[in-house]
């Protein structure tokens, strides 16, 4: 029995690697409308939290952030418009695009599971009275120990989604998806 070849929008397509792409386009998308939004200047952000930059504690932080934000917002810009790329390269089953996004979720894979690790490292560098502060009811800043909770929690999820999506990009059903010759099943 011989295999002709099927063109290559005829192979079939899983539905993980569908979600997978357009949920990661959705994502890109949000990323950059909310980076195109004017959220909060960072002389008034500073200003709310009563703080100057270098000031040390949690505040200082955010201050030092915020300073630092069009530096920010074009990193994230970069990583949102190359995920989207990538994304829909992703969803048309382009040869070169399961490699890059394997590559990509590698990548996050590391960056969010090295900024967990650094999270609990950069609290137990703070002064003792930066982190008693933080958890003031009367301080504005209190919320963001819990916040930082829900942070990490977010990481520990992307995280699993990034090692997930690796994976199965990785397995030889998917691979056959992208290339341009299928590959005959098994069984």
């Amino acid at each position: 029995m011989t295999h002709t070849a099927m063109p290559h929008a005829a192979l079939p397509r899983s539905a993980a690697v569908t979600v997978l792409a357009w949920g990661f386009i959705l994502f890109s998308l949000a990323v950059i409308g909310l980076l195109a939004l004017p959220l909060a200047p960072g002389e008034t952000l500073a200003a709310t939290l009563g703080v100057e930059t270098g000031s040390g504690g949690l505040t200082g932080g955010v201050a030092w952030l915020a300073e630092r934000r069009a530096g920010m917002t074009t990193l994230l810009m970069l990583g949102a418009v190359v995920t989207l790329t990538l994304s829909i390269a992703l969803l048309r089953r382009l040869s070169w695009a399961r490699r890059a996004f394997v590559a990509l979720m590698v990548a996050g894979f590391v960056g969010v599971l090295g900024g967990a690790a650094l999270t609990p490292l950069t609290f137990g560098l703070l002064p003792e009275a930066a982190t008693t502060e933080a958890v003031n009811a009367e301080d504005p800043v209190a919320g963001l120990v819990g916040m930082l909770g829900g942070l990490i929690l977010v990481a520990t999820l992307f995280t699993a989604l990034f090692a997930w999506a690796g994976w199965k990009l990785t397995t030889p059903a998917v691979r056959a998806e992208f290339e341009r010759t299928p590959v005959p099943a098994v069984g």
